[in-house]
Order: structure tokens, then C-alpha cells, then sequence
């Protein structure tokens, strides 16, 4: 199986021996053209950043004053722009992207070498000359992708206009023009909820055709999955290895649902987080609030909780009791203080994700673990015993992808002759 190619911030550290870069988020809106039915922000408004607040956040973190975000800390910069729709902004991206640039050359700031643009789209505003520009002044450090999931069947089921109208040509003619006409790397990003997992291996053999050779799908953490997803979710995935064993091409496409190190237990004392939102990321609303991670702000909470916010672009960072009360409590997660005895413990959980700020969602707390994937974390380990051992037995015969699932768990999903074909395909 291609191996995916490393992320910047990883090539950078490794490179250079420094800290990893920190990812600092600019929400420019919290308004946007589309509706998708499974999106973590559910309470947007026509909000936007002005150009005040926007050059606060910029010259604070670039200020070294701050025990959170600094040089020392952090070996370079990863500047994401998100909204709702962030091209909604093109103007705003363009003004910060200039200003950034040329304060950390005059400054000679580290940071000038080491920092990279990050925009993800739902295309609906790609071809807007403003943009276009944009892309093609920055195309160098800029990774920017289209948000499509699959084909059309898969993506107009979730990603549509308020109207309910679909996206998907919209989407792909940006995309088809980024990469034939800007000659651009696009990123690939499926998203996987209860309503479109049934078009699963529809949408990874478009994609494959169009093609893509690096394709990152993965389910969302929300609540609504079962284990009638599960089967599906296995069927599918079946249908996925079958696909690309039958082309041959198992060792061209590299595909993020497909990892070697996934369902086994943790190694003793790995207790670090899944994700960055406990003290690896900041980002900051349009007010100029600065967050942890954009899931604590107002717009992905939807009033279910309080946002926590860790300070502001006036104050700065950890000004008050209240912000540092936030921080320290961050802080002192990790998987340990998350997860009960069982998914601490649980015999697959080597690639079992979650999120900490969607636990604070639900449980009023990011320190207490939402486990709603479980189902879908199960058939994808099944499936990626029978893709790798399938696998190994083409191109690395010496190899056994081992089965951690215990089989009471596997027969909720499986049958008993598909278990005892996974046992077979680990006999070597």
C-alpha cells in the first residue's frame, strides 16, 4: 500500500530538529453557502472578523509574549483559515496573508522559514476572481483542498445548498481546475456519517479513478452511530479492498480507513490525546476570543455548553483566574483521565479516535470520552485485518496482520463464516 506522504509540520521538526509547528486558526466567518447535514458547526451566524481584530491576532502571535504560542515552543507556524466558508473572505485572507508575510520578514522572525497557508473550501466560491488571484500569488506554501466526498451520490446526500440543492459540481469543477489549470496539489477528505456510509465504496473507486492516489475518509465522532453501520460500514470496506486487490493497485493508493498500527492494544503508559485541542492548537473567532481548538467556540457548541475561551487579542493569552483555570485543566488531559477502565484498556484501541472539545459538548467536560464511534472503529479494524493479510500475502508473505477483536465483539458485525475466513487469511 502507497505510504502516505508526511505532513509538513512532521518533515519540518524532523528536518531541522525542532519543536512541531503549532496550527494557528483564523475563523474569518461563521457564515457559509452550504448546509451539510453533519457539520460540528451548527450555530452560524453572518459574523465576520474585521481587519482590527484580524491584525491583533497577527501581531500577538508573532510577539513571542505568550507562554502558550512562541518560538521556543513551537518550531514553526501553520496559518488555517476556516469560517463556515472561508473564501467568503478572500479579501480578509488576502490582507492578513500580506501583512503576516511581510511583518515576519522584517522582523526576521523564525517563523519566515517555517510556516505554511492552510485553506479548506467547499468550492462554492473558488472561481471568484479575487480568489483565483489569491492562489496563484501563494500557491507555493499554500495546501488547499475541496472538501468532496466521494462521487456525487456520496456528497450530494450531506453537502447542500440552504435550499437543499447539491454541491457536487460546483465542488469538482474547482477542484478539476486547481489541478489541470493551477497544476495545484489537492488534498482529498471524505467525510462518513449514518446517512451516506452506504455509498462508501462508491465514492473511494471515483476517487481512485479520478484519479486520487492519497485519500483521507474517516467517520464522524457524533452521536447516531449503531451497529447496523457497522455491518454497512464492513460490507463496504470489503467491497474497497476487493476493488483495489482485483485492479492491482492495493500498493498504488494509500487510504487513511487502511492502517498498519490500528486495532491493538495501546502500549503500557501511552497516554497522549488523540487530538490537538488540549494545548496544540489556537485559533481565534471574529470577536478576537482566543480558543484552544474552533470546536469550543459558540459556533461549534450550539449553546449546549459554555465556550472556553483562554483569552483575547487585547489582553492577550492566560490573563485572568478564569482563562488560566482553562488552560491548566487542558492541560492535565490525556487518555488516562479520559477513558474508563474499559477503553483504556480495550484490546483494539490503536487508532481509536475522538475528540476532546465534541466530549465537552456533550459531557459538559473535555476530560470525559464520547465513545459513539465505537461501532464503526470495530468493523473498520475487521476490515483491516482482512485488507492487510490480503495484502501481505501479495507483497510481504513473512507478515500476519494478528486480529485483536475479540470474536463477541466481531459477531455483532460479522458473521461466523467471515470470522472464520479472517482466521484463515492469518495462518501463514
Amino acid at each position: 500500500m502507497r505510504p502516505k506522504e508526511d505532513q509538513w509540520q512532521d518533515v519540518v521538526a524532523r528536518a531541522y530538529g525542532l519543536p512541531l509547528p503549532i496550527s494557528f486558526t483564523y475563523q474569518v466567518t461563521e457564515d457559509c453557502t452550504l448546509a451539510c447535514t453533519y457539520c460540528y458547526q451548527n450555530n452560524k451566524s453572518p459574523k465576520r472578523m474585521s481587519w482590527d481584530i484580524a491584525k491583533r491576532a497577527t501581531d500577538y502571535i508573532l510577539s513571542d509574549r505568550s507562554d502558550y504560542i512562541n518560538t521556543q515552543k513551537q518550531g514553526g507556524l501553520i496559518v488555517e483559515f476556516i469560517g463556515g466558508e472561508p473564501l467568503m473572505e478572500i479579501e480578509l485572507i488576502t490582507e492578513i496573508t500580506e501583512y503576516l508575510k511581510k511583518e515576519m520578514f522584517q522582523m526576521g522572525h523564525p517563523w519566515y522559514d517555517f510556516h505554511r497557508l492552510s485553506i479548506c473550501s467547499n468550492g462554492t466560491e473558488y472561481f471568484n476572481p479575487k480568489v483565483q488571484e489569491y492562489l496563484k500569488r501563494h500557491l507555493s506554501s499554500l495546501s488547499f483542498s475541496i472538501s468532496i466526498d466521494g462521487n456525487k451520490r456520496l456528497h450530494d446526500a450531506c453537502r447542500v445548498f440552504p435550499d437543499g440543492g447539491p454541491s457536487y459540481d460546483v465542488a469538482i469543477a474547482g477542484v478539476e481546475h486547481f489541478t489541470k489549470v493551477l497544476k495545484g496539489r489537492m488534498g482529498s477528505k471524505m467525510t462518513l456519517a449514518p446517512e451516506n456510509i452506504a455509498h462508501t465504496f462508491e465514492a473511494v473507486k471515483s476517487m481512485v479513478e479520478y484519479p486520487y492516489k492519497i485519500i483521507y475518509l474517516n467517520c464522524v465522532y457524533e452521536e447516531g452511530w449503531d451497529v447496523s453501520h457497522a455491518r454497512v460500514f464492513w460490507e463496504q470496506l470489503n467491497k474497497v479492498t476487493d476493488y483495489l486487490a482485483n485492479t492491482g493497485q492495493m500498493d498504488d493508493v494509500y487510504l487513511s480507513i487502511f492502517e498498519e498500527h490500528i486495532g491493538r492494544p495501546k502500549p503500557s503508559g501511552d497516554d497522549q490525546n488523540w487530538c490537538g485541542g488540549t494545548g496544540k492548537m489556537l485559533a481565534v473567532d471574529p470577536d478576537g476570543n482566543f480558543f484552544p481548538c474552533l470546536r469550543y467556540m459558540k459556533t461549534s457548541l450550539a449553546g449546549n455548553q459554555e465556550p472556553i475561551c483562554i483569552g483575547n487579542v487585547f489582553d492577550g493569552i492566560g490573563k485572568t483566574a478564569r482563562h488560566c483555570d482553562h488552560i491548566d485543566c487542558l492541560n492535565r488531559i490525556d487518555r488516562r483521565t479520559q477513558s474508563t477502565d474499559e477503553c483504556y484498556n480495550c484490546p483494539i484501541a490503536d487508532g481509536c479516535a475522538w475528540c476532546s472539545a465534541y466530549n465537552y459538548e456533550v459531557f459538559g467536560t473535555p476530560d470525559k470520552r464520547a465513545i459513539y464511534i465505537c461501532p464503526m472503529h470495530k468493523a473498520r479494524v475487521l476490515a483491516n485485518v482482512r485488507f492487510w493479510n490480503l495484502y501481505y500475502q501479495k507483497y510481504s508473505p513473512e507478515k500476519v496482520f494478528v486480529n485483536h477483536c475479540p470474536k463477541k465483539w466481531a459477531l455483532e458485525i460479522i458473521s461466523e463464516e467471515e470470522w472464520d475466513a479472517l482466521e484463515e487469511l492469518q495462518k501463514r
